[in-house]
């Protein structure tokens, strides 16, 4: 279901999320990577989904596909307190993504 949901291009922004392109700071958490990928994914669903049912069972699935992915292509990568604060405070995914990335 969460293919239908999120575009292609949804998609490729949710995996340039996970990879954190900054040299300084400090490497991310598996939490930290997990909750970038919430917040990237649920601002994407918010978009298309007014129910907050259906965004939840919907990150779950994400989630679970981009396992692998987020392992591989986030935790341990460099990221800064200061992105990580730009990323908990986005309220919509074109803030998240021209203003913290």
């Amino acid at each position: 279901m969460s293919s239908k949901l999120l575009s292609k291009v949804a998609k490729l922004r949710l995996l340039i999320l996970v990879t954190p392109l900054t040299a300084c700071g400090r490497p991310a958490s598996e939490s930290e990577c997990r909750e970038i990928l919430r917040t990237a994914a649920g601002l994407e669903l918010k978009a298309h989904l007014g129910n907050e049912q259906l965004i939840d069972a919907e990150l779950k699935s994400i989630e679970a596909s981009m396992q692998a992915t987020m392992m591989e292509k986030c935790v341990g990568k460099r990221i800064t307190e200061e992105k990580l604060e730009c990323i908990r405070q986005a309220k919509t995914s074109e803030e998240l993504f021209g203003k913290c990335f």
